[in-house]
């Protein structure tokens, strides 16, 4: 028997917020789905950031919650096996090329994340956020 093929998955800010934070209003939900991940119900492969997600991650904890909550995700996902993109020049260049192309309004950040997945075939991002559906990413979880 041949070994499944996972799909990669992107993970964005609001997401990793959810994950870290039991105030959240999505925490609940965020924690379903890794759950669900782990146990093999759903069925996503290699996890995927980028050091801009991770940057906007971090300051937003620090400002909208403390600096040990700031810490603490960053811990962990930097002693996790998640796949982080770097970001350069090269990369700033094509974020820039894709939103001169696309003509739709999204950050800098989310801009980046569709970069990335393009570049690297990712066709699901885990995120709260509904800027990704409308331009044709499939949003997790819709459990």
């Amino acid at each position: 028997m041949g070994r499944i093929k996972y799909p990669p998955i992107f993970i964005d800010t609001s997401a990793w917020v959810a994950l870290n934070e039991k105030k959240d209003i999505h925490h609940k939900k965020a924690r379903s789905f890794i759950e669900k991940n782990k146990n093999g119900e759903l069925n996503f492969g290699p996890i995927h950031t980028s050091e801009l997600v991770l940057q906007e991650t971090y300051t937003f904890l620090l400002y909208n919650y403390n600096y040990r909550a700031a810490m603490d995700i960053m811990g962990r996902i930097l002693q996790s096996n998640v796949i982080i993109h770097p970001f350069n020049s090269l990369n700033f260049l094509n974020i820039w090329e894709n939103i001169e192309e696309r003509k739709t309004k999204l950050s800098f950040v989310d801009w980046s994340i569709v970069t990335y997945m393009k570049k690297y075939g990712i066709n699901y991002i885990f995120t709260f956020d509904s800027d990704f559906s409308k331009i044709g990413y499939e949003k997790v979880p819709e459990l």
